[in-house]
């Protein structure tokens, strides 16, 4: 009459923890008890308990710890090793399936940083390109040359003539390839020897990376 009624309590679980945890109780025995007298290791006989079969070990292992808690507590082994192989194959797939979903997320969340990343890095690259450009263009471009006198087309009848100009302070000058002197504001002055007729008066000026600014001027001694 037990063994009956024991075996129609057992048909309402279904699943292999309940039938497992509603045997050992029935017995009265502690997961802990169990785990000494079969020298398994607590956590696994929890896990087919709670039917955690990630916790179990793979391979063989699983089959060889459940064999053991089967037989210990008088159970069908056959019959539970078939739906053990079941829900444990169940069980995988499902984990493996909700890893996969947090992978992805979590991919999804690795390569929005580097996005935002690559476009800082992006950007950074064009401000200094552009950082770069304005610089060379700046040091390259021909210095500010002007001539206050004299006065282009001029006509005299002095033998020479006062040349002033004003330039870039770090910029040289030479006037009819004679450098001349200019002073911390820029200016320059230079007395040039003229001869009958016209006369062509060339001031250049250049800074060390720049290219060459040219003013001309025409000057006639009658």
């Amino acid at each position: 009459m037990t063994a009956f009624i024991a075996r129609q309590v057992l048909s309402e679980y279904k699943s292999i923890g309940d039938q497992l945890r509603f045997t050992r109780l029935q017995k009265g025995f502690s997961l802990e008890e169990v785990s000494g007298r079969l020298k398994v290791r607590l956590e696994y006989l929890r896990a087919l308990e709670d039917e955690d079969y990630v916790l179990l070990p793979g391979g063989i292992y699983g089959k060889i710890f459940l064999k053991k808690y089967v037989n210990f507590l008088g159970l069908d082994y056959k019959n539970i090793v078939k739906n053990f192989v079941k829900e444990r194959k169940i069980y995988l797939s499902e984990a493996d399936d909700v890893f996969s979903k947090k992978v992805i997320k979590r991919h999804k969340l690795i390569i929005f940083p580097k996005v935002f990343r690559n476009i800082l890095i992006i950007l950074a690259i064009i401000t200094c390109v552009l950082y770069l450009g304005i610089y060379l263009k700046k040091i390259t471009a021909a210095p500010k040359l002007a001539i206050i006198e004299p006065t282009s087309n001029q006509v005299q009848k002095e033998l020479s003539i006062n040349v002033q100009g004003e330039t870039e302070p770090e910029s040289e000058v030479a006037i009819n390839g004679q450098s001349v002197l200019i002073d911390k504001r820029g200016m320059f002055w230079q007395t040039i020897v003229l001869k009958k007729g016209v006369n062509i008066i060339v001031v250049k000026a250049k800074k060390k990376y720049s290219r060459e600014q040219t003013v001309t001027r025409q000057i006639l001694v009658e």
